[in-house]
C-alpha cells in the first residue's frame, strides 16, 4: 500500500422500512480479512472512519437482529460516502469479534472473553480473574454479579459442578486451564425451555483449553510462616468428554476464605427447575458476637479445613450421574470489646461487654443429581441431598464486670429430594412437572452459668439460665407449568401448584437456683404451624417491536392452623392476589429501559405466629404476633442502562420505591439487663433507594474508571419503652470511585475510595461515617516475577469519634522451570495494627466495638503444577 494523505469513509445505517440503526457496528477490514478500525453509528445512524493509508478494504455493518451485510472498496485518495440499507434477519447473529482493549466476542446472548487476554499475571484462582471483567463483581463470600442479577451457576465446559456453591470453585480453581470465559445471557437451567423461556437469568461458562483436556492435572501448594500460621491448597482435576472430576482440598490459620457462601448449595440449590426455594428453618438462637467491617483476612482467626469433590458421569448418551461433596470444620475465634448506649427521653444507659469465643464449625454434605433424556424432547432430572453439621460455640463473657460462660450448641440436619419432569411439546411449548420434599431439624442447647436479665424474673437465687430449642419443617409440594412461545414471539405461561409446610417450634427456658428450676410461663412455647397454599398464576408477555410487556396474575387459597403450647388452635383461610407487571423498552443496542411494578402478600412465618417469648440471646427475647396477619406490600421502579457490550463508556441508574401496606413492627422494652421484643402489625412505611453505576474505558490514559454510587431513605416504626408509636428514618449513602491502569506492560495500579454515610432520625439524631480507600501498586517482570503492594487506610466515627487505621501487604510470586514451581510470599499487616474499632448507631442509641486483628505475618508458599 502506498501512504496517502488521510481520508475518511461516512455514511449511515438504516432498515429497509427507512428506520434510522442507531448503535450499528461498522468495521474495516484489509483484504487479509485483518480488523483495521471500528466504530459505532451515532443517534441519527451515521458513522464516520478515518482512513490512513490507500487500498483494498472490505466495509461491513452488523445490527442485531439484521443480516450483515459487506461491502468492497478501493480506496485511492478523497474521501468516500457508504449507505447501508440492512434487511431484517430471524436468525441470532451467530458471532462478532472484537480485538482492542478487551478481545471480546458475541454470540448471540453469549458474551466470550479470552482468558489469558484478561489476565495481568498477578491471577492465581478464577476469582482473580472474574474481577477483571468489565460488569462483573465479586463479593468477599465469592458471589458474583453481572450489573443487578446474581450468576447462577459458574459451569466447565458446559456441565455445573457446584450450583449456587460456586465458590468452592472459584475460589479454589488456578486459571492456567481456562481458554475462555463466557457470560450466558437469558440462561435457561432446563436446555428445552431455551428459546421458549424468557429467563433473564445469567450464569458463566468456563471452557478448558485443548491441552487440559483428557488428562489428569492439578496443583499443590504448602505455606508457612510465623505464628505458626500455615496454608495448604491442592486441586486435583479431569476434564475429559466422558468423564468430568474435580476434587480440591484446603487448610489453613491465616485468615483465608477458601469456601465462600456455599449455604445456597446447600439449601436453595438450581441445579434443576424446581419449587419451594427459600423453605428452610429459622434459626431461633444465634452467637452474640459482633463481625468487624474490615476485609475479614485481617480479623478471622480460623483453623479451616475443607475437601470437596465433584464427579460427572456420562453413564450412557442420553443418563448422566453427578456426586458432590462437602466436608469441612472450621475453628473460629474472636475477641471482641464493646459498649451500647441508650438514649431516650426518660431512658439512658450504657453496657460494657467483652467477649472471648471459640466456634467449632463441623459440616458435611452430600447431593446426587442424576439427568435422564428420555427422548430429544422429554427429561427426567432428580436431586437428592443430605446436609449435616454442627457449630459448638463457647464463649467468655464479661457483662458489665460480670463473668460468665456461655455456650450454645447447635445441630443441623437436612435432607431434600427434587423431582422434575419436563416435555417439549414443540420448539414453542414445553411442559414441567415437578415435586419437592424436604425435612430440616435445628434443634438448639443453650447454657450460662450467671443469671444477667436483672430484675426481669423475681426468682431468689438464680445460678444458671438454660434454653432448649427443638425446631424443624416438613415440606412437600407439586407444580405444573406449562409455557407456549407463539409466532409473534409473545409468550404465555401457566401455572398450577400447591406447597404445604409444617413447622414444628419447642422450647424450653429454664431458670437454676438454690431451690430448684423454673420455667418461667410466658417463655415456653410448643407451637404448630401448617400453612397450605393452593395456587395458580397466569403470565404474558408481549412483543411489540422494540417493547416487551409482561403481566402476571397469581392466586392463593391459603390454609393456615396454628397451634399452641395451650392447645389452643387458630385456624384461617384466606385468599389473596398477586399481581406483576414488567417492562422492557430497547431504545436500541445501547440503551434499554426497565420498569417494573408489583402488589405481593406474603404469608407469615412461625416466629411471626408464635405467642411465648423467645430467648434469642444471652439477655434478649422475642416474641411474634400470636394470630395470622398477612403482609401486603407494592413496590413500582425503573433502571435505564447502556447495554451494548463494545461501548468504552457503559453506566447504569435506577430508582425504587417500595411501600408496606401491612407490616410486622416491634415494640421493644429495653433495660439496662435485658430487651424484649414483641411484633404488632400496622399499616405504613415505606423506603426509596436509587443508585448510579458507570465504567469508563480511557484510551489515552490506559485504563478504566468505575463509579458507583447508592442512596437510600427508610420510613418505619416502633415502640420503645412505652414511648408510644414513633417514626423512625433512617439514611444511607455509598459511593464508591476506582481507577484501574491497563498498561500492557511491567507496571499497573489499582487506585479507589468508598465512603459510606449512615443516619437515623427519631427523637434523636445519630450519624456514622464509613470511609475506605486503597492502592495497589503491580509490577510484573516478564513471565516470572510478580509483586503487589496493597496499602489501606480506613476511617470509622460517628457522633464526632472517628479512628484512622492504616494496613500494608505485599503479594509476591516467582515461577519457574516453565511455570511448573512456584515460590510465594505473602506480607499480611506490616503495619501491625492489633486492634480495630467500628461504629453503629440505631434509632435509640450508638454501639462501638473494638475487634483483635491478626497480628504481622509473612507466609512463604511453595506451589508445583503437574
Amino acid at each position: 500500500m502506498e501512504t496517502e494523505a488521510q481520508s475518511y469513509i461516512s455514511g449511515k445505517v438504516s432498515a429497509e422500512s427507512g428506520e434510522i440503526l442507531p448503535g450499528a457496528s461498522v468495521m474495516l477490514k484489509s483484504d487479509e480479512d485483518k480488523l483495521i478500525a471500528y466504530t459505532i453509528s451515532g443517534a441519527d445512524g451515521s458513522y464516520i472512519i478515518n482512513i490512513k493509508e490507500s487500498g483494498a478494504y472490505t466495509l461491513e455493518a452488523i445490527y442485531l437482529g439484521f443480516t450483515k451485510q459487506k461491502k468492497t472498496l478501493k480506496i485511492s485518495q478523497g474521501n468516500v460516502s457508504v449507505n447501508f440499507i440492512l434487511e431484517e434477519s430471524k436468525q441470532v447473529l451467530s458471532e462478532i469479534i472484537i480485538e482492542h482493549e478487551q478481545p471480546v466476542k458475541l454470540r448471540g446472548d453469549t458474551l466470550i472473553y479470552d482468558a489469558k487476554k484478561l489476565s495481568t499475571g498477578h491471577e492465581s484462582v478464577v476469582e482473580d480473574l472474574l474481577k477483571n471483567i468489565p460488569g462483573l463483581t465479586v463479593l468477599n463470600d465469592g458471589r458474583i454479579f453481572y450489573g443487578k442479577t446474581e450468576v447462577e451457576k459458574v459451569m466447565v465446559d458446559g456441565d455445573d459442578f457446584f450450583s449456587r456453591g460456586y465458590s468452592l470453585l472459584t475460589k479454589n480453581m488456578p486459571t492456567q486451564p481456562l481458554d475462555k470465559i463466557e457470560i450466558l445471557q437469558d440462561y435457561s437451567n432446563n436446555k428445552l425451555l431455551k428459546g421458549i423461556e424468557d429467563s433473564g437469568k445469567v450464569a458463566l461458562n468456563l471452557t478448558i483449553d485443548e491441552r487440559y483436556k483428557n488428562i489428569w492435572f492439578g496443583d499443590l501448594a504448602v505455606g508457612y510462616g510465623n505464628d505458626n500460621r500455615y496454608n495448604i491448597r491442592g486441586n486435583l482435576m479431569n476434564f475429559s468428554k466422558f468423564y468430568k472430576l474435580y476434587l480440591t482440598t484446603t487448610g489453613n490459620n491465616a485468615g483465608y476464605d477458601n469456601v465462600g457462601n456455599i449455604n445456597d448449595m446447600i439449601f436453595d440449590s438450581n441445579e434443576m427447575e424446581s419449587i419451594g426455594r427459600g423453605y428452610s428453618t429459622s434459626t431461633v438462637m444465634s452467637p452474640n458476637v459482633g463481625t468487624t467491617f474490615l476485609d475479614q483476612k485481617r480479623s478471622l482467626f480460623n483453623n479451616a479445613k475443607m475437601v470437596t469433590l465433584s464427579t460427572i458421569l456420562p453413564v450412557t448418551t442420553q443418563f448422566k450421574l453427578q456426586v458432590k461433596g462437602y466436608l469441612g470444620s472450621d475453628e473460629l475465634k474472636a475477641w471482641n470489646s464493646s459498649y451500647f448506649a441508650v438514649e431516650l427521653p426518660g431512658t439512658h444507659f450504657k453496657n460494657t461487654e467483652t467477649d472471648v469465643s471459640v466456634n467449632k464449625i463441623k459440616k458435611g454434605y452430600v447431593n446426587l443429581f442424576a439427568n435422564y433424556d428420555i427422548s430429544k424432547t422429554m427429561m427426567l432430572q432428580s436431586s437428592s441431598t443430605f446436609n449435616k453439621g454442627t457449630n459448638d460455640f463457647r464463649n467468655d463473657l464479661n457483662f458489665n464486670t460480670i463473668t460468665t460462660l456461655e455456650d450454645l450448641n447447635t445441630t443441623h440436619t437436612y435432607l431434600d429430594q427434587k423431582l422434575t419432569y419436563t416435555q417439549q411439546w414443540n420448539k414453542n411449548t414445553a411442559l414441567l412437572l415437578k415435586g419437592r420434599f424436604l425435612t430440616d431439624k435445628l434443634p438448639q442447647r443453650y447454657h450460662i452459668n450467671d443469671y444477667l436479665l436483672g430484675d426481669l424474673f423475681t426468682v431468689d437465687n438464680i445460678t444458671d439460665v438454660g434454653n432448649d430449642v427443638s425446631n424443624k419443617r416438613q415440606y412437600f409440594g407439586f407444580q405444573a407449568d406449562f409455557k407456549l412461545r407463539q409466532i409473534n414471539q409473545d409468550l404465555i405461561a401457566f401455572t398450577i401448584g400447591y406447597d404445604d409446610n409444617r413447622d414444628f417450634l419447642k422450647t424450653a427456658f429454664r431458670l437454676f437456683s438454690d431451690s430448684g428450676t423454673v420455667l418461667p410461663e410466658d417463655y415456653q412455647s410448643n407451637s404448630q404451624l401448617h400453612v397450605g397454599d393452593l395456587y395458580a398464576s397466569s403470565a404474558y408477555t408481549w412483543k411489540l417491536r422494540k417493547l416487551s410487556l409482561t403481566g402476571n396474575l397469581s392466586a392463593h387459597q391459603f390454609f393456615n392452623r396454628f397451634e399452641n403450647i395451650n392447645n389452643i388452635i387458630k385456624a384461617q383461610n384466606p385468599f389473596y392476589i398477586n399481581l406483576m407487571l414488567d417492562g422492557i423498552y430497547v431504545i436500541n443496542t445501547k440503551n434499554t429501559i426497565f420498569a417494573h411494578y408489583n402488589h405481593r402478600v406474603h404469608n407469615n412465618t412461625v416466629l411471626q405466629v408464635n405467642d411465648a417469648y423467645l430467648l434469642s440471646s444471652s439477655r434478649s427475647f422475642s416474641k411474634g404476633l400470636g394470630d395470622f396477619n398477612q403482609l401486603e406490600s407494592s413496590s413500582v421502579g425503573a433502571e435505564y442502562t447502556t447495554k451494548h457490550y463494545l461501548n468504552r463508556y457503559n453506566f447504569s441508574w435506577g430508582v425504587d420505591y417500595s411501600k408496606q401496606n401491612d407490616a410486622i413492627r416491634y415494640r421493644n422494652t429495653l433495660e439496662q439487663n435485658s430487651a424484649l421484643t414483641n411484633a404488632f402489625a400496622m399499616k405504613g412505611g415505606d423506603r426509596l433507594y436509587g443508585n448510579f453505576r458507570s465504567h469508563y474505558i480511557i484510551k489515552k490514559l490506559k485504563g478504566s474508571i468505575m463509579l458507583d454510587i447508592k442512596a437510600g431513605r427508610s420510613i418505619y416504626y416502633n415502640i420503645v419503652n412505652n414511648s408510644g408509636l414513633r417514626k423512625n428514618a433512617a439514611y444511607n449513602q455509598n459511593y464508591t470511585l476506582s481507577w484501574r491502569s491497563n498498561f500492557n506492560g511491567a507496571f499497573d495500579f489499582h487506585i479507589g475510595t468508598d465512603w459510606s454515610f449512615s443516619q437515623t432520625k427519631s427523637e434523636q439524631t445519630f450519624h456514622n461515617t464509613t470511609k475506605n480507600s486503597f492502592l495497589d501498586l503491580m509490577y510484573k517482570h516478564g513471565d516470572y516475577l510478580t509483586l503487589k503492594i496493597r496499602t489501606d487506610h480506613y476511617n470509622f466515627g460517628g457522633q464526632d469519634k472517628y479512628n484512622n487505621y492504616f494496613f500494608n501487604d505485599i503479594e509476591s510470586s516467582y515461577f519457574f522451570k516453565d511455570k511448573k514451581y512456584i515460590i510465594s510470599l505473602d506480607a499480611r499487616n506490616l503495619f501491625n495494627v492489633k486492634t480495630f474499632t467500628s461504629y453503629a448507631i440505631s434509632d435509640y442509641g450508638y454501639s462501638s466495638t473494638s475487634y483483635r486483628l491478626l497480628q504481622r505475618y509473612i507466609l512463604f508458599s511453595f506451589k508445583v503444577r503437574f
